[in-house]
């Protein structure tokens, strides 16, 4: 039986999302708590077969699921520079240092969820990169430029200087900068307990390495999307 420590983070947009907290990369939305803890077993077996694709040493054997709600934290807008700012959670696992192997497995999700994400740019075709929809204000280039940027802010709420701050460039080129620095960065948190706080919101290493993978896999699915309904859209 494998357990599945779940934190659930309430109102973040409307939705809840809930974190499998001990398999960075594995999150499930839903418009509550009951869907979003209901989709999370498909999840761990996607993941898993995922997994399963990029390594013949898979770390994460699936029997039976025992899902456990660990904690829960409410989503909440402060005013920081005079702007909303929403706090995102922070669970009491985020006090848990990372050990050598949590960051060895982390940057393998990580590199590999880069791998796809550029492979899957690699065969749209131009027109669809800078494409807005209506509904959808963001183009995929903006998407990819956005990826990298917010690499480079995650890891300056713990004190790293943010390297592309005043960067400029291809959404590509800002990518493999920001894959560059992360893989050279995440290693220097090893042990580290470290806690800091801003605009009311606390950060870790162990919530980086957690939002890290969340962030690039939902953009990866938003882009995945967006290819869909533009493909759809001209047949």
């Amino acid at each position: 039986m494998t357990l599945i420590q779940v934190g659930l983070e309430n109102k973040l947009q409307g939705r809840t999302l809930a974190w499998a907290l001990d398999f960075p990369g594995v999150f499930t939305y839903g418009a509550d708590d009951a869907e979003a803890l209901m989709r999370i077993p498909r999840e761990m077996l996607r993941f898993e077969a995922w997994l399963n694709l990029h390594t013949d040493q898979p770390w994460v054997l699936l029997g039976g699921l025992d899902m456990h709600i660990y904690e829960t934290f409410e989503v909440s807008t402060v005013l920081a520079d005079g702007e909303p700012y929403e706090v995102n959670a922070f669970f009491k696992s985020d006090l848990l240092p990372l050990n050598a192997d949590d960051i060895k497995k982390t940057l393998l999700i990580f590199n590999w969820q880069r791998e796809e994400l550029l492979a899957g740019v690699e065969t749209l075709p131009k027109e669809l990169l800078t494409h807005e929809s209506t509904d959808q204000p963001w183009s995929i280039e903006t998407i990819l430029d956005h990826i990298a940027r917010v690499e480079s802010w995650y890891f300056s709420r713990l004190g790293f200087e943010a390297w592309l701050k005043s960067e400029t460039g291809t959404s590509l080129r800002l990518l493999e900068l920001s894959k560059n620095a992360v893989n050279r960065l995440l290693p220097e948190l090893e042990n580290s307990d470290q806690v800091f706080e801003h605009n009311c919101e606390k950060w870790s290493a162990r919530k980086l390495a957690r939002r890290l993978l969340w962030h690039q896999r939902d953009h990866i699915d938003q882009i995945r999307d967006l290819a869909f309904r533009y493909f759809g859209n001209i047949s």
